[in-house]
Order: structure tokens, then C-alpha cells, then sequence
């Protein structure tokens, strides 16, 4: 009885992913939920030709990773792990698509973390035998990017400006912001302006892989007057008065003496509604 409401959870979880990702990478997503030992939690029929891969991989990788990280281990499938705790490995799947697309759950899986963690009992013990020595594999740690992800494919009959369209193909998963900037020779103020206008649109996911420290940067001046007509309220626009392209999000929360969880939904709310978008240090 216990063991099957272990694994209804695990289907509940693997379904608000599958809803949640699917309208954004216009495909239906794949799971795979494994614990540290590369045990399966949660598999789906799809993924059954990459079971003992995963599996394996599971196992000798766990311990290199941290947690929050990914790896996309096999070149020309769309198949990538992210690294959700210390006790998990969620394993995303797309028959099309891109891969890069897949990056978008980077910013998501942690809000998924406590209720896998509560489902696994087992503690893992990555501790080394008495007197031996284990050298572990060194893994190159990735260089934060922001790399913006196209949510959509481009209609060939759709009328865009040239330079637009441009970056719209560049912007593959595959290409970070320092990319872009140097092939489609913009300036970074009119590179942003392009992806800030799709992102509002939601055409276009910003991503930020290797854990990067975030500066928000204000895309228009705000005027006094916008808190009085209401277009936004006042923590807002004093948060808004410090996002001048120098401040981390650490800075403004201790500027205006916020506590964290207070201050990241504004920040979000504000880069969702296009008031920001957030550049790396």
C-alpha cells in the first residue's frame, strides 16, 4: 500500500512536468525519475531503449554533478539529466525538436526537489573506503551564459524584419548571448531590445546555465507617475531605481534590506512584464 502511493506521487510529479513543459517546447516530454543509485522511480515507455544507459550513466555521474547542473550526454538525441538534489535525477526526453530547448527546466525543477527528496528514503554515502584514496574524474564546470532558447517555429510566410528574423534563427539553445552578438555584429542594447520584445511576446525562454550571478537591468525608464497610475507599485519602482546594470539581485536585497523570498518574485514578476531582463556578472 505504501509502496503504490510512492509511485502515484511520482506519476503526479511527472505529470505537472509533462503539462507544464509540453506548451512551451510545443512536444510532448518524456520522464524518467532515478534515485543517486540510478534506481528508476518513475519511467515512461518512451524511454525504455535508454534504460540502461541512463541507468549507468546514473551511477558513475551522480557524485560529479551538483545539484541544479545538467548534462546532455548523447549528441543528436534529445535527451538530457538534470541533476534535481542530492538524492535525484530527473530525465527529460523529445522525439523533435531542439535540445537546447530542454534547458528551460533548469529554472524550474528546483521547485520539485522537497517532494522527490521526501519520496526516496535511501540516504547516499559517497564516502571513501578506510585508507584508499578516490581520485574522482575531474569534470569541467560550465562558464554561466545566457543562452535564449526559440519556443516556436518561424513561419516562412510570416513578414519580420530582416534583423529580427536573424537573431530569431540564432537563438537555438546552441547559441549564448556573446555568440549572437559577435555573428549578427548588434550592439548588446539592440540584441536585448530584440529579445526582450519575443520574450514578452513568448516566443522566446532566456536562460541562464552554470548558476550565474544575475544583474537586473531596467529596459525603460520608469517615472514617478507610473506608481500613481498604477502601472507599478512602489517596491517595484524603489527596486526598479537600482536596476541600473551594476547591482546583483544580492545588492538590491541588501540596498533596500528585503529578505530574499520577498524580493525574487518581484524580480520575476518585473522580468516577466518586461520592466527587466536579467544580464550575468
Amino acid at each position: 500500500m505504501i509502496l503504490q502511493k510512492v509511485q502515484e506521487e511520482f506519476f503526479k510529479i511527472a505529470s505537472e512536468i509533462i503539462s507544464e513543459l509540453g506548451p512551451i517546447l510545443s512536444t510532448r516530454p518524456y520522464l524518467a525519475i532515478a534515485n543517486f543509485q540510478g534506481d528508476f522511480k518513475y519511467i515512461e515507455d518512451e524511454l525504455e531503449n535508454y534504460k540502461d544507459f541512463i541507468a549507468t550513466f546514473v551511477k558513475t555521474n551522480f557524485s560529479l554533478l551538483e545539484v541544479g547542473d545538467h548534462s546532455m550526454p548523447i549528441s543528436g538525441t534529445n535527451l538530457a539529466f538534470f541533476k534535481v538534489s542530492e538524492k535525484a535525477v530527473i530525465v527529460i526526453y523529445i522525439k523533435k525538436g531542439l535540445l537546447g530547448q530542454l534547458l528551460i527546466f533548469k529554472a524550474r525543477m528546483i521547485k520539485y526537489q522537497s517532494r522527490i527528496d521526501e519520496l526516496i528514503p535511501e540516504v547516499p554515502s559517497f564516502t571513501e573506503p578506510l585508507g584508499v584514496k578516490i581520485e574522482e574524474p575531474e569534470i569541467q564546470k560550465e562558464k554561466p551564459h545566457i543562452i535564449p532558447i526559440l519556443l516556436r517555429q518561424i513561419d516562412k510566410k510570416a513578414k519580420f524584419p530582416l534583423q529580427e528574423v536573424i537573431i530569431l534563427n540564432y537563438c537555438d539553445g546552441k547559441n549564448n548571448l556573446e555568440d549572437i552578438i559577435r555573428e549578427s555584429n548588434l550592439e548588446k542594447q539592440a540584441l536585448w531590445e530584440i529579445l526582450d520584445k519575443y520574450t514578452k511576446k513568448g516566443w522566446i525562454e532566456i536562460t541562464y546555465p552554470g548558476n550565474p550571478t544575475l544583474i537586473p537591468v531596467l529596459t525603460k525608464e520608469i517615472p514617478p507617475m507610473a506608481v500613481q497610475l498604477g502601472v507599478v507599485n512602489k517596491k517595484e519602482f524603489e527596486i526598479s531605481k537600482l536596476c541600473d546594470g551594476k547591482n546583483t539581485i544580492e545588492d538590491i536585497q541588501d540596498a533596500l534590506d528585503i529578505p530574499r523570498e520577498e524580493l525574487d518574485p518581484v524580480i520575476e514578476k518585473m522580468r516577466k512584464n518586461s520592466i527587466i531582463h536579467l544580464e550575468i556578472k
